[in-house]
């Protein structure tokens, strides 16, 4: 399918010129006005390789069409060369500043156009792709920073004598409990990809258990108090390791893991640790996984104690016989009930 351009403009005689210097390796598609070519980007916007925009027209001027064209991120995919008859320099910059990639002044210089337009409509493809290689690349590096994430995580479930399922679940919990955050709030901003990077640094929460003593992690009984605060060290001594492997993370994905990993046994009325936080102080990633940590081990079997049925486990945290949530985060458990059930099941 060969590409299309768009030509607009009011003046029929310069359709025609524009139409002949491209006809033979393009389809045209013209439009006498701006609202014609409103209507026809609309109708063939995945089709059109650049759009040719006279100023000066009736109904719709150009400035008004590159307006539309902005509140619908058209401008975004299609690049757009303005034409003008006058050559004030004023007018020419307000042509890039609404996002022209170039201005052609009338009349026409047959060869001049087609070699301005080809290099505009190959300069803006080579663009697109390597925007789609930079995804791509950029998605490799979130599995590889994943897979990292979760590898030197698991490192403590072994330590554990566990199978490494602690991790994966808490994974797979947090991403219920956000995905239910964002459906519930939606004015508070989680995006799908930030949804991801909470997921990913979910694993994270507590890898600083990698720095405490045997003794005190396999321990089968109730820890003593010098245990204990031995034990709550882990957030900081998390923090310690990711700060060695910060160079393989980007900033979002390593700032979600420090918070994650730092503040997750923070508590909404300020009765937490490490540091105390209260309400929403606590990052709204470690609140998540907070919630989520505590279900996981007491749904769970541990060295310590034996699993709680998920009902039970259910009314602990909306008792608040495990520390207190945010009201939204509780709301998020209360929707998200059954679904993480079945995910509890599904091991």
């Amino acid at each position: 399918m060969r590409k299309k351009i768009l030509i607009v403009d009011d003046e029929e005689l310069n359709r025609e010129l524009l139409r002949k210097i491209f006809e033979d390796e393009y389809d045209i598609l013209m439009a006498e006005n701006g609202k014609e070519a409103v209507r026809k980007i609309g109708k063939y916007s995945d089709e059109i390789a650049v759009i040719l925009l006279d100023i000066v027209m009736p109904v719709f001027n150009g400035y008004q069409v590159m307006q539309i064209l902005h509140s619908r991120k058209i401008i975004e995919k299609i690049p757009v060369i303005l034409i003008t008859a006058q050559t004030d320099e004023k007018i020419e910059f307000s042509c890039y500043q609404l996002g022209a990639s170039a201005v052609i002044s009338k009349p026409f210089v047959g060869k001049i156009v087609k070699k301005r337009v080809e290099s505009i409509i190959e300069m803006h493809e080579n663009m697109d792709l390597l925007e789609e290689q930079l995804d791509q690349e950029h998605k490799k590096l979130a599995d590889f920073q994943g897979k990292l994430l979760e590898t030197i995580s698991n490192l403590v479930e072994f330590r554990n004598l566990e199978t490494g399922m602690h991790v994966k679940r808490v994974k797979q919990l947090t991403r219920i409990m956000a995905a239910m955050y964002q459906m519930l709030y939606p004015e508070d901003g989680l995006t799908d990809e930030s949804v991801e990077i909470i997921v990913r640094a979910s694993a994270t929460h507590d890898i600083g258990k990698i720095a405490v003593p045997d003794s005190i992690l396999l321990k089968p009984g109730r820890l003593t108090q010098e245990e204990r605060e031995i034990m709550m060290t882990h957030t900081n001594k998390g923090c310690e390791i990711l700060n060695m492997i910060v160079g393989v993370q980007d900033k979002e994905q390593y700032q979600a893991c420090y918070d994650i990993c730092r503040y997750h046994h923070e508590r909404y009325d300020g009765k937490g640790y490490p540091d105390g936080l209260k309400g929403d102080e606590i990052p709204l990633s470690a609140q998540i996984v907070s919630l989520v940590d505590v279900y996981e081990a007491l749904v769970s079997e541990r060295v310590y104690k034996k699993p709680y049925d998920k009902e039970t486990a259910y009314k602990m945290i909306l008792d608040g016989q495990c520390g207190v949530f945010s009201p939204k985060i509780t709301e998020c458990f209360k929707c998200a009930k059954s679904t993480l059930e079945q995910c509890v099941d599904g091991e």
